[in-house]
């Protein structure tokens, strides 16, 4: 019997359309997303106030540190595993989620007591216990998106995306009309992971059997397996939301609501790697089976697509810091316009990180980027015993500091990453870059000129002037173009996707 054989460049061919369907899915569910996050963005922090809204931003905070204290930071292990071989799923699945089970209990805990004793007011107590126990159902959430990203099926990651952000955003939106505060709408966040969970668990039965058949074993080996990542993911949440718990306990809540506005619209820049990161992490992968060469060069595309579009999203966060901040929460929230301005910086060297950590997950050296992570761990607390009180007593302002030593950070993270990725770069990639920066610059001064008119002429001067001065200037392959073009088509057909997707 005559065995198929596929072609390299037919099997090339295949892998470039699953990674542009893949992209067109997830920008597809971030449009809505983003739509909905825009109306929360314009309604709740109005109308809760930056005091709530620093109740709120506790509660996030501890929702993410539990919730890497519970995950293991195993995500991407299981991306990896499955990735390179999907009969692994069932098991990996089941194991993992009972091994984060076990430990979502003494972390509820921990969350308990320390509201209980902590230097928190009452509001501020519940916010965190709120935020922690929403880790109860990632526990079984988590695992499962990771598995259906590992086979590429990445419009489950657009439905549970974009179903949380639309319910949170429109339950919100009507909870703070009626007078909810900070912990109502935790509350309703709460709920919204149990709605996830639940469908997760029917989404996955479609692609994999969760093998429940759990041994003591396979915890344990689970368990060994995720360490390297857990640490680094843990060093990681440690950095991402020490500065906002540093804030909460040394300025009043207030100027932590100062902070947590902007840190929540500087999420929502971080949708560009995130998108590509989760689509190429199991293209990477697959890379990687054929060698570091073959790694790098699969890697080349995603690390310059992030440095040009990190320059555009930098500079005209920071040009449109001022009015957008006036324009859409007033006064009350003058406080944020230096912050989200500064914040901005950190586009560029955050872009890199993220997909430089991608990269070494894929080359199977998580533990490099560990060693970042402690270093940055160090460098952001000692940084933030400094100039939070710095600024609290010169600017009145701790959320400056906080966001001032966000970007020093990242700038020397930057440094170590461009490094360990640096055979991913070419001469090539240097003119790419050059060439973007231009096109950025000519954005710059069409946006400065756009915003004697008003926001939204600015806005919409820096959204058309960058993608025609980019073509010009040819920043874009053919290729490129072509996924961009094809990515297009597939979210105004609304989203269909072949039956292989």
């Amino acid at each position: 019997m005559a065995t198929e054989v596929i072609a390299p460049a037919t099997a090339g061919r295949s892998s470039r359309a699953v990674l542009a369907r893949s992209i067109s899915v997830l920008v597809g569910g971030q449009l809505v997303t983003w739509t909905a996050t825009l109306a929360w963005t314009l309604v709740v922090p109005r109308r809760l106030g930056p005091a709530e809204v620093g109740i709120y931003t506790l509660g996030q905070a501890s929702a993410g540190i539990v919730l890497v204290a519970v995950g293991l930071g195993m995500r991407p292990l299981l991306v990896r595993e499955i990735a390179a071989d999907r009969t692994r799923g069932p098991h990996l699945i089941g194991t993992a989620i009972v091994l984060r089970a076990l430990l979502a209990l003494p972390a509820m805990a921990i969350v308990i007591l320390l509201a209980r004793f902590g230097p928190f007011s009452g509001d501020e107590a519940l916010a965190i216990v709120l935020g922690g126990s929403m880790c109860l159902f990632f526990v079984v959430s988590e695992p499962i998106i990771s598995a259906l990203q590992a086979i590429e099926k990445m419009r489950y990651l657009a439905y549970a995306a974009t179903l949380s952000s639309i319910v949170n955003s429109v339950g919100s939106i009507a909870f703070v009309t009626l007078g909810v505060r900070a912990d109502g709408l935790l509350l309703a966040n709460l709920i919204m992971t149990a709605v996830v969970a639940l469908l997760c668990l029917v989404w996955v039965r479609e692609h994999f059997r969760i093998d429940w058949r759990v041994t003591l074993n396979g915890l344990r080996s689970l368990l060994v397996e995720s360490l390297p990542y857990w640490s680094g993911a843990a060093f990681f949440t440690l950095y991402l939301w020490i500065d906002s718990v540093m804030l909460g306990i040394m300025t009043p809540s207030t100027v932590l609501g100062w902070y947590g506005l902007p840190t929540r619209l500087f999420g929502t820049l971080m949708v560009v790697p995130v998108i590509l990161t989760t689509a190429w992490l199991p293209q990477l992968t697959h890379a990687f089976q054929h060698g570091t060469g073959s790694l790098y060069r699969a890697a080349r595309q995603p690390m310059e697509l992030v440095l040009i579009l990190s320059m555009p999203v930098c500079v005209g966060t920071v040009l449109i810091s001022e009015p957008l901040v006036r324009a859409l929460y007033g006064p009350g929230f003058a406080g944020s316009i230096p912050v989200l301005a500064i914040l901005a910086l950190c586009v560029p060297p955050m872009y890199l990180n993220i997909m430089a950590n991608q990269v070494m997950i894929a080359r199977k050296r998580q533990m490099t980027w560990t060693k970042v992570m402690v270093t940055a761990s160090i460098i952001n607390p000692a940084l933030n015993l400094v100039l939070i009180p710095h600024f609290q007593r010169s600017n009145g302002n701790g959320a400056i500091g906080a966001s001032v030593s966000m970007v020093i950070t990242e700038v020397i993270l930057a440094g170590v990453g461009a490094v360990l990725v640096r055979r991913a770069f070419s001469s090539s990639s240097i003119l790419r870059v050059l060439k973007a920066g231009a096109a950025t610059a000519g954005m710059a001064i069409a946006v400065i000129m756009a915003l004697r008119v008003g926001l939204v002429a600015g806005v919409v001067a820096g959204t058309v002037t960058f993608p025609l001065l980019a073509l010009l200037l040819g920043v874009l392959s053919e290729e490129e173009l072509g996924q961009l073009l094809a990515a297009v088509s597939r979210i105004r057909r609304g989203g269909r996707v072949e039956s292989g997707e």
